[in-house]
């Protein structure tokens, strides 16, 4: 009767098994490493990408002069008082986080941090409000009366979508909300194990191919001294008998032998 043997583990099985993890990680979160590759690009040069020439220029020449130590700020269209006014009718009741006034490429601006990514932008000339991507904000007639009450101020570029902020989201996660920070948080935990996966893949065949190399020099080393030395004679020295090859003999047919 035979006896089943079980086949012997594969040594190269931790090197398959982060094989196929290695692949099937980088198919699966390619797109969302893409996002955040390119993103991060376009955040690291937002000059280029989301200002126009002459905000650039602006921008090296350093503020427009809207903004200054001396500036009257109960002289302004919308005060404030007029900002918390609007903040408080689009948030309602509640804490803030900040209020600051920007001069922001030519363009004095109050922006209400409420906190959690929430943001809201208030011209300071005209009261019209906006979420921080540039959206526009439905007023109430309240609040309608109040920006129509302010004197426009001229000068200053009309803002559209902030695309910079969009992206800056996106890179981030918030523009999801908390499901997107999340998926950005499990990309990023991705592609530390694709490069520590990738190392390993790299990495382990060359170190088994150098222990493979000095173990067989180690055995070639101990076969030569253990085996003693082999001595060839020269065919020279040999008799003549022993140097020359050996004729091929004939076979002999046997004779009839005659009987008397």
């Amino acid at each position: 009767m035979t006896q089943l043997t079980q086949p012997r583990p594969n040594k190269n099985w931790l090197l398959i098994q982060f094989r196929k993890w290695h692949s099937w990680g980088g198919v699966f979160l390619s797109l969302f490493i893409m996002i955040v590759a390119f993103t991060g690009i376009m955040l690291n040069h937002k000059d280029l990408f989301f200002h126009s020439r002459e905000e650039r220029s602006a921008k090296a020449d350093g503020p427009s002069g809207l903004l200054t130590s001396s500036t009257d700020l109960t002289a302004l269209p919308i005060t404030f008082a007029n900002a918390l006014n609007l903040a408080r009718d689009h948030f309602g009741e509640g804490s803030l986080e900040k209020v600051e006034l920007k001069d922001e490429h030519g363009w004095l601006i109050y922006k209400v941090v409420r906190g959690k990514g929430e943001e809201l932008i208030i011209d300071a000339r005209t009261g019209e409000m906006s979420t921080k991507y540039g959206i526009k904000v439905a007023t109430s007639p309240a609040v309608a009366g109040l920006q129509a009450s302010a004197a426009p101020v001229a000068g200053g570029p009309r803002r559209g979508l902030n695309w910079a902020k969009i992206v800056d989201d996106l890179h981030t996660g918030q523009l999801y909300g908390s499901y997107g920070r999340l998926l950005v948080d499990f990309t990023s935990i991705v592609i530390i194990g694709l490069t520590l996966s990738g190392l390993y893949l790299w990495g382990v065949p060359i170190l088994r191919k150098k222990q493979s190399q000095q173990k067989k020099q180690a055995v070639q080393a101990l076969a030569s001294q253990s085996s003693p030395p082999v001595m060839v004679r020269p065919a020279s020295g040999l008799p003549e008998a022993m140097r020359r090859p050996a004729q091929r003999r004939e076979p002999v047919e046997p004779q009839p032998v005659e009987t008397v």
